[in-house]
């Protein structure tokens, strides 16, 4: 016997709420219930689905709603989160989770006091080259993160930091299981009122350093994150959905061979590059889901937990923790 389906809505129908649509449309056991945003030239895109269109979120509040995904702006979030949450509906917000720490706080108390579930839109942790390598990742020493695009001429209510660098933050907090010790920062406008570039420095109790730059002002795109750590060196290509481990070489391990007693005499004809590859290191490449869809998966996660009961990936509490990390590195770079 089939489940029953799930009848979740979207709130916000512009760039990210009509992917929202389309995705939630396409899913087993998941109806699309209904389209909201308060321009009515959006109906467009609930009429694509047969979804009911409406403009205001009070009128979804009786329609029996077993979730809605909120890709509403960013200002909207802590308002349109908190109403559903206060009548116990499961609630994936878009990332970040709200416009400040404060609000963020107050969702996650009210979803933990109502015994809701509350899941935030950090699409990376879905992205097919970071789940391929997730088991590998263990006691990051040292992670640096790039994250380069365009100017996008929307979601701009918010600056690169919570725009762009958010999604490396959420991942690093994830990654390093300590309390931020120092954030080091600096941050420029460009095309917008707030910051267009940033760069951070932050270091964790216990050790562990990472540095971060975001950029929305670039000709291309680029999404890497490298982590190094005590056994390995791990590369992810957010952008081209790959992923490389880097380990020493077993004969290293054993003890046959010492790097820092060989010179270029020794390295038979080879080139240093070719030399290290070859005789130095070993190289793998970990199978990437080629179907993998984020957005999709995240949704059908987020359908999975309301379910289940399960917890959702990301949770209120790790998209809070991103956004405190956000805030830290504007307060440093002097943005706020």
């Amino acid at each position: 016997m089939s489940p029953k389906a799930l009848r979740i809505a979207v709130i916000g129908a512009g760039h990210l709420g009509r992917w929202h649509a389309q995705q939630l449309a396409g899913l087993d056991a998941v109806e699309l219930a209904a389209v909201c945003d308060p321009d009515p030239a959006r109906k467009s895109v609930a009429d694509l689905y047969d979804a009911p269109f409406f403009t205001n979120h009070v009128e979804l509040f009786d329609l029996g709603l077993d979730g809605v995904s909120i890709a509403a702006p960013t200002t909207l979030h802590y308002e349109l989160t908190r109403d559903f949450l206060e009548r116990g509906v499961p609630c994936l917000v878009e990332k970040p989770i709200a416009a400040n720490s404060d609000e963020a706080r107050k969702l996650c108390e009210l979803a933990e006091q109502k015994g809701t579930l509350l899941q935030v839109g950090h699409i990376e942790r879905f992205n097919p080259a970071l789940r391929a390598v997730t088991q590998r990742l263990n006691r990051p020493q040292f992670i640096e993160a790039v994250r380069v695009a365009p100017y996008p001429f929307r979601a701009t209510d918010v600056g690169v930091v919570l725009d762009l660098m958010i999604h490396d933050l959420e991942i690093i907090m994830s990654l390093v299981k300590a309390e931020l010790k120092e954030v080091r920062a600096w941050a420029s406008p460009v095309f917008s009122t707030s910051e267009d570039l940033a760069a951070a420095w932050l270091e964790f109790e216990g050790g562990a350093c990472a540095q971060l730059k975001a950029v929305r002002t670039a000709l291309r795109s680029e999404r890497r994150l490298r982590v190094y750590q005590s056994d390995a060196y791990i590369e992810v290509d957010f952008l081209e959905r790959t992923a490389s481990v880097v380990r020493r070489d077993k004969h290293l391990q054993d003890g046959d061979l010492d790097p820092s007693k060989l010179g270029p005499e020794d390295l038979g004809g080879l080139s240093p590059l070719d030399f290290v590859q070859d005789k130095l290191v070993t190289v793998e490449k970990p199978p990437v889901d080629p179907n993998a869809n984020p957005l999709r998966d995240e949704l059908m996660s987020f359908a999975d937990s309301i379910r289940t009961g399960r917890p959702p990936r990301v949770d209120g509490r790790d998209g809070l923790r991103a956004m405190e990390a956000a805030e830290a590195v504007r307060k440093a770079a002097g943005m706020v």
